[in-house]
This record gives C-alpha cells, sequence and structure tokens, in this order.
C-alpha cells in the first residue's frame, strides 16, 4: 500500500506543474486544483497506512449514507441484547437469557453471561471488557485518525497545488495573452478546496466517526456495569 501511496504521490506533483492548456477564465470549479488536494491528500494517507487500515477509512463512508450505517446499527443492536439479557436475568428467565447470549453474533453479549455465571469479581469483568474495548479501538481507531488527519492534509495539499500554479504562472509570464488575474485566481482556488476539504469534509467525518466508536465503547462499559450489578445480586 506504501508503493502505491508513493507513486499517486508522485502523480500528484507531476500533475501539479501539468500545463493547463492556457486556461484563463475565472470559475469557482477547477478540476485540477480538485485533483491536487483530493488525491494527494488520499495518497499521503496510502503512504502511512496498511491494506487493512486503508480498507477500512474507506469503507468509514458508508456510516454517512442512510441505510448503510452498519457500525451505529450493530451497536444499537449490540445494545438492544444488553438491555433484554439485563432484564432476562433480573427476572429469574436465566433460562431466556442463557437462549440469547447463545444465539448472540457479539462477543459482549456472551462475555456477560460467562461472567455472571462465574460470579467474576469486578476485577475479572474489567479486565475482561477492557480487552474488548481495545480490540475496538485498534480496529477502528486508525481509520478513524486517517480521516482526522485529512482533514490536515487537505489544507497543505491545497497550498502545494498553488504553488505549482503559481510557478506555471511565473513561468509564462512573458506570455502575450497572459491574464494575471485570471491566473492567479485559479491557482488559489487549490488553497479554498484544501481548507474547505479538511474543515468541511474530513473535520467533521472524523468527529462523527469519533462519535460512533464513542459509543460503542460506552455500550461496552455499560455491559460491565450490568454484569457487576447482577453478580453483587447473586446472579448464578
Amino acid at each position: 500500500m506504501q508503493i502505491l501511496g508513493f507513486i499517486v504521490l508522485g502523480f500528484v506533483v507531476w500533475f501539479g506543474f501539468k500545463d493547463r492548456g492556457g486556461t484563463q477564465v475565472v470559475s469557482a470549479f477547477d478540476p485540477h486544483a480538485l485533483v491536487m488536494v483530493v488525491v494527494g491528500s488520499a495518497s499521503a494517507v496510502l503512504v502511512g497506512s496498511s491494506n487493512s487500515t486503508a480498507l477500512r477509512t474507506i469503507l468509514c463512508l458508508r456510516e454517512l449514507i442512510p441505510g448503510l450505517r452498519l457500525f451505529g446499527h450493530t451497536t444499537s443492536q449490540m445494545e438492544a441484547e444488553r438491555e433484554q439479557l439485563y432484564t432476562l436475568w433480573l427476572e429469574g428467565k436465566r433460562s431466556g437469557a442463557l437462549s440469547l447470549a447463545e444465539k448472540s453474533r457479539f462477543a459482549a453479549v456472551k462475555q456477560m453471561v460467562e461472567l455472571i455465571l462465574n460470579r467474576s469479581p469486578e476485577v475479572a469483568s474489567s479486565q475482561a471488557f477492557l480487552n474488548l474495548r481495545h480490540e475496538e479501538i485498534s480496529r477502528w481507531q486508525p481509520a478513524i485518525s486517517n480521516w482526522e488527519m485529512l482533514s490536515k492534509l487537505g489544507p497543505a495539499f491545497g497550498m502545494v497545488g498553488t504553488i505549482t500554479g503559481m510557478i506555471q504562472l511565473f513561468r509564462n509570464m512573458n506570455s502575450d495573452n497572459l491574464n494575471i488575474g485570471a491566473s492567479m485566481s485559479l491557482a488559489l482556488l487549490a488553497t479554498l478546496y484544501g481548507v474547505a476539504f479538511g474543515a468541511g469534509v474530513a473535520g467533521p467525518i472524523g468527529h462523527y466517526l469519533n462519535g460512533l466508536l464513542d459509543e460503542r465503547l460506552g455500550f461496552l462499559e455499560r455491559c460491565e456495569k450490568s454484569v457487576n450489578a447482577l453478580v453483587a445480586r447473586g446472579g448464578s
């Protein structure tokens, strides 16, 4: 993945110096600047990511699409099963709780029943759910960190696009039909895109994903408290 990232990064640098064909029209949309910002930022992320982290970074985008929000929906399902298991056990319906845990596809729910049956002390349950929290963090935090990094890389690559645009401007200063104002505005669009991408897209996505991860970690904390409460009441 790092090799691919370096190749794409080299393409971005080459593309930055590519002749724009003498474009002089001032427009709010410049595909050249857009490629510099988005592709350049993505290449830097590829350089610093493993294959699985890069894939997970892209898959995080589905959390923004209604109907495809798998991570948040899964957390809601986990929370529903935790509440159901706690209620069943509290009401003395042990067989129902065991059946629920057996059918569950969530490790945290199965872990709850195991700890309750073993009447595990708080230290043991704390360690068990600490391990589960570490697993969630190690699985998702690198991808979330990539989005946070993109919020900083966007403005940086926007400056790269502006600098390469200014270099082209100075290189063509002797051209008879050069419109300096239009050329400078095109060069500065890359900075605008970079700031907009970082502050308006990548930054909010990173913040949103952090919120989803906090919800998952909060669920595991509630599982731990539920186990301790049931054991204290004589859970088994």
